[in-house]
C-alpha cells in the first residue's frame, strides 16, 4: 500500500502523501487494516500518468492472505512483485512469480525498501536470478543504499535523476555519479544484451555496433518483457518516496495496455 499511496500522490489523486503508519493510506481503509498497519484485502485505485488511465491493484504483501493477490492476476495485465531489499525474495515471491507466469502476465520487479540498514541491490538482483533466472533485468540503478538512497541512474536512458529529501518525489536531473560508472555501465550493458537477445534484428544490429540506441532499447525491452521473456528490475524506497514515478513510467513504457492482452477465453 505504500508504493500505491506514493503513485496516488505522484498521479495527484490524493492532495497529500499517505503512509501506512499512521493510517492514511488510501487503499488501506479498513479499521482492521489501519490498526493493524497491513494490508487484508484487496483494493483498486486509479489516476491517470503521461496521457495514460493506469489501474492498481493493491493486494496484501502478507502470505497469510496470499489468496486475494492470487485473485487479483485473472484481472490484471501485469503483475508488479514489490521485493524487500534486504530479506530479497520469499516464498510468496515464488509462489506470485508463478502463478503470474501461469496466467501469462508481464511482471516487474520493484526492490522496495532501499532507504533499510543492508539494504542490497546488487545481492537482491542477484538472488532474483537465482530464482527466476537471468532475464531479471535492472533497468535503474540506485544512487545510494541504506540511508544514502537518494535516487536512481536510468539504464535505458543513461540519466541520473537525485530525489529531494522531503518525500515531495520531486526529483532533478544530475550527472553521472563517477562513482557508479563502472556499475552503471556494467548494468546498462548487461540490459542491451539480453533485450538484443531477444530478437534477431537487435542482435544484428547489437553485433554491428556494439550496443544499441536508447530509442531502440526500449521499443525492444517493450516488446521482451510485455512476452515474458525480460522481468525488469527497479529500486525504490515508499519511505522516502523514491522510485513511485519510475514505477509509473515503467507500466506505461514497458507493460501492455489491456489493448495489447489476448481476448479472455471463457471455459464452457
Amino acid at each position: 500500500p505504500s508504493l500505491v499511496a506514493d503513485a496516488l500522490f505522484a498521479m495527484r489523486v490524493t492532495p497529500r502523501l499517505g503512509h501506512v503508519s499512521d493510517g492514511t493510506a488510501a487503499t488501506d481503509f479498513d479499521p482492521e487494516e489501519i490498526e493493524r498497519k497491513i494490508s487484508i484485502q484487496t483494493s483498486v485505485a486509479s489516476g491517470d500518468w503521461n496521457g495514460h488511465r493506469i489501474n492498481l491493484i493493491d493486494t496484501p504483501g502478507y502470505a497469510n492472505f496470499v489468496g486475494d493477490a492470487l485473485s487479483a492476476l485473472r484481472a490484471a495485465d501485469a503483475a508488479i512483485e514489490v521485493v524487500d531489499a534486504v530479506a530479497g525474495p520469499e516464498v510468496q515471491t515464488h509462489r506470485l512469480f508463478h502463478a503470474a507466469e501461469d496466467a501469462e502476465l508481464a511482471r516487474l520487479f520493484i526492490i522496495n525498501r532501499m532507504d533499510r540498514d543492508n539494504a542490497s541491490y546488487g545481492h537482491t538482483v542477484e538472488a532474483l536470478r537465482r530464482a527466476f533466472g537471468r532475464t531479471v533485468t535492472p533497468i535503474e540503478f540506485p544512487i545510494g543504499e541504506g540511508a544514502a538512497f537518494s535516487g536512481v541512474v536510468d539504464l535505458v536512458n543513461s540519466k541520473a535523476y537525485v530525489f529531494k529529501d522531503d518525500e515531495s518525489g520531486q526529483f532533478s536531473e544530475m550527472q553521472m555519479p563517477s562513482d557508479l560508472a563502472e556499475a552503471t555501465g556494467r548494468f546498462r550493458q548487461e540490459l542491451v544484451e539480453i533485450v538484443a537477445e531477444t530478437d534477431e534484428a537487435l542482435m544484428s544490429e547489437f553485433f554491428e555496433k556494439g550496443t544499441l540506441s536508447p530509442e531502440t532499447l526500449a521499443a525492444g525491452l517493450r516488446k521482451a518483457a510485455c512476452r515474458g521473456q525480460i522481468f525488469p528490475a527497479i529500486p525504490a524506497s515508499s519511505i522516502k518516496n523514491i522510485g513511485a514515478q519510475q514505477m509509473l513510467n515503467a507500466i506505461v513504457s514497458y507493460l501492455p495496455s489491456p489493448a495489447d492482452r489476448p481476448p479472455v477465453q471463457g471455459a464452457g
